[in-house]
């Protein structure tokens, strides 16, 4: 029983450096981490096959709050249970929140500066061309046909057209996907 609860605690904490490290060397936002997390926990460690980590991401995109720490935590709890979540949740948001504190700090001081303005502006550029990259990337994944490509102009249409509240779109998406697309489970 020690020695169980000694491996769930070795496990627990691998899980914690990895999620830490990432949290911290990820520019970009939860949506930047995906690529390293999968890498990570698919290819390198085989903690996770693509599917379920898919999966689980879709599964968090649907929910309120933040979907990374909804990850980190689905994640956690899938490889190492309740002791997995807990330490992958704070692993995933502690060094954002001391980040972000410190920059929060010093922001009104510096962004008045010509080359801080230029530094956050370029960030900005390669954190857009970061995000384009995954959006490609995930999508190769998806079997397209009528249907999905249907919801996918459907809900772009809604979005960024028509302005609707994203929640709205993830909700007429699901019922939609629901409804239209024939696919089986497994």
């Amino acid at each position: 029983m020690a020695q169980k609860v000694k491996d769930s605690l070795i496990s627990a904490l691998k899980l914690f450096s990895i999620f830490f490290y990432v949290a911290i060397f990820t520019v970009g936002g939860g949506i930047a981490m995906l690529p390293v997390l999968e890498r990570t926990l698919v290819d390198k460690k085989s903690w996770l096959n693509e599917k379920d980590f898919l999966e689980l991401f879709s599964l968090t995109q649907v929910l309120p709050g933040s979907f990374m720490i909804h990850m980190a935590t689905f994640i956690g709890y899938r490889i190492e249970n309740f002791l997995g979540a807990i330490f992958c949740g704070i692993a995933i948001a502690l060094p954002p929140l001391i980040i972000i504190t410190t920059i929060s700090h010093f922001y009104t001081k510096f962004i008045q500066f010509a080359l801080i303005k230029k530094l956050v502006l370029g960030i900005l550029c390669g954190v857009a061309g970061e995000i384009t990259g995954i959006i490609i990337r995930m999508s190769r994944k998806i079997r397209f046909d009528v249907p999905k490509v249907f919801l996918l102009l459907f809900s772009f249409l809604l979005m960024f057209i028509l302005k609707v509240n994203p929640i709205y779109v993830v909700i007429t998406g699901g019922i939609l996907g629901i409804i239209l697309i024939k696919e089986s489970t497994r």
